[in-house]
């Protein structure tokens, strides 16, 4: 059985460690570290980059002659990064380099490195290729599946990549500082070298590897204890990268010999092969590492990025990283004073519960959550089994549910919802009267389709007659959603139904609840289009 398959069937989120292999098969024109090092070095000196590397190359050789050649460029990039970094920094002191929006007054003022300004400037801007999108659309979807992400990376394309494809978005902890931190362990990204939105957050030089060393104890620590109830798959890394063989050797020799984890199916490397269409398996033992893990080559990245998403626990880390946090709080806050009613969390979105708790720093409402099987607990759907329920007519949910979830939902919120409502229904229905009055409000807030299509953004008022144009000129969701939704009566229904379907299984797969306010406005439209009725 491949590794992708015992994975699927733990249905484990795994830990992905993504290093600068996939910015650099994504983004156009991205730098390799000895690269990036080069372009600054050309800045500020006119001898030859390479023989100035080689030159100390040579050096570190003759002064440690036992290392591996992977340690020496290693080595050597780093040391040729604190050259560059003390001629570009006086240079700049001295106004024979300048840097947009940054003065030698600021470098005072705030202590950061000119140049490491430099670099956080030169990899915030990238572009993507774009014979990659269809692959990077598999790959924003893929990393969603994550418990957590490390990275050894500058740049935000990972963050940047996991909010498009996430409502609630992944929590980035810069530097070490999450590792010194009680964090959730889900949906959260750790930029252990620092991060081109905090410039002297970046590890380049000697002294910022000597700090880094200092406390790298703490990263593998938290690693390994999550490691054990969830896989590893490495990313964008090669198997002499000193980054991965260092974590390795780690985790390695914290076991002990009658410890039960296997390593192969918890440590997986994949790596790039050129024209390679299928995953390539194989169990490597490391004599230097003094274990076995699992390597993977490819150049079929989406076959691989496929089959993490197929990972479903029911809800999206970043979900429960959500759950986790607010039942912490209020547990933590809340139980010291010993004044706790029940409340039932999973029917009010937990963006509501967050607003009702807290006002400022203070929770209002003194609650405890009650956790167990859905069942038995919850007999109101949460959005997206509605959605699905809905969307797709599977009809598994009984009238009166529905209605009810309608009425404890806020009437401001859109929602596909005209096939159930009607004057006629909500007075037949066994609900209270307060939730009949808010199902009238519902039907006379959104119950009508030009009155929804009026509501759309002046700027998204252009007229299309395909999907597939749209398409073609929306590269934001937001802009996607309303001009299909202002486009419903000229558009192809059928084409419009299928679109819908796709995207409301992206949420399902996703397992987000929080949905984008234009998609919400979309899917009502949608339902205004095919369902209304005289009587509704």
């Amino acid at each position: 059985m491949s590794i992708f398959k015992k994975l699927m069937e733990k249905n484990e989120f795994p830990i992905l460690f993504i290093g600068s292999g996939l910015p650099r098969r994504y983004l156009i024109d991205f730098k390799s570290w000895d690269e990036l090092l080069k372009h600054f070095w050309d800045q500020v000196e006119v001898l030859d980059f390479y023989g100035q590397l080689n030159i100390l190359r040579e050096s570190i050789r003759r002064e440690k002659k036992d290392i591996l050649e992977t340690e020496i460029d290693y080595l050597s990039n780093i040391e040729m990064s604190s050259k560059i970094e003390q001629i570009y920094n006086k240079k700049f002191n001295e106004g024979q380099i300048q840097i947009d929006d940054f003065s030698p007054k600021d470098v005072y003022a705030t202590g950061i490195s000119p140049f490491k300004m430099a670099i956080s400037k030169a990899l915030k801007r990238y572009e993507i290729r774009t014979e990659m999108s269809d692959e990077i659309a598999v790959f924003n979807k893929a990393i969603t599946k994550s418990q957590i992400m490390i990275t050894t990376n500058y740049d935000s394309f990972i963050e940047d990549s996991y909010n498009q494809s996430s409502q609630y978005g992944v929590k980035t902890y810069i530097g070490q500082k999450g590792f010194f931190e009680q964090t959730m362990g889900y949906a959260e990204l750790f930029k252990i070298h620092g991060s081109v939105e905090h410039p002297n957050s970046i590890v380049i030089s000697s002294e910022d590897y000597d700090n880094f060393s200092k406390n790298s104890i703490l990263i593998s620590a938290k690693v390994i204890s999550m490691l054990i109830h969830s896989p590893i798959i490495f990313f964008g890394y090669s198997l002499t990268d000193l980054n991965v063989r260092g974590f390795i050797k780690d985790f390695a020799s914290s076991l002990s010999s009658e410890d039960p984890v296997s390593l192969e199916e918890r440590l997986i490397i994949v790596e790039w092969k050129e024209g390679e269409g299928e995953l390539l398996e194989e169990i490597t033992f490391d004599q230097e590492l003094n274990c076995r893990f699992t390597v993977i080559k490819t150049d079929n990245y989406s076959k691989v990025f496929e089959h993490l998403q197929q990972i479903d626990q029911g809800v999206a880390p970043s979900e429960i990283n959500k759950y986790q946090r607010i039942i912490k709080r209020l547990i933590i806050d809340k139980g010291k004073e010993g004044a706790l009613k029940s409340v039932l969390l999973s029917p009010i979105e937990l963006d509501e519960l967050e607003r009702n708790l807290t006002s400022g720093n203070e929770i209002k409402e003194k609650v405890v959550v009650a956790l167990g099987d859905s069942t038995v607990i919850f007999k109101i759907p949460n959005k997206l089994t509605y959605l699905e329920d809905y969307i797709f007519e599977k009809d598994e949910l009984t009238s009166d549910v529905v209605l009810r979830f309608l009425a404890n939902e806020p009437v401001s919120g859109r929602y596909p919802f005209i096939k159930y409502v009607s004057e006629e229904k909500i007075e037949e229905s066994n609900l209270h009267d307060y939730e009949k009055e808010k199902l009238r409000q519902r039907l006379n807030s959104h119950g009508d389709l030009e009155a929804q299509v009026e509501k759309i953004n002046k700027t998204y008022r252009q007229e299309f007659e395909s999907i597939e144009k749209i398409l073609s000129n929306s590269h934001v969701n937001d802009r996607e959603f309303s001009l299909i939704s202002y486009n419903i009566n000229r558009l192809d229904f059928s084409e419009v139904e299928d679109y819908i379907r796709e995207k409301v299984m992206d949420l399902v797969v996703a397992g987000e609840s929080k949905i984008n306010t234009n998609l919400r406005r979309l899917l009502l439209i949608y339902d205004l289009k095919k369902n209304k009725r005289s009587d509704a």
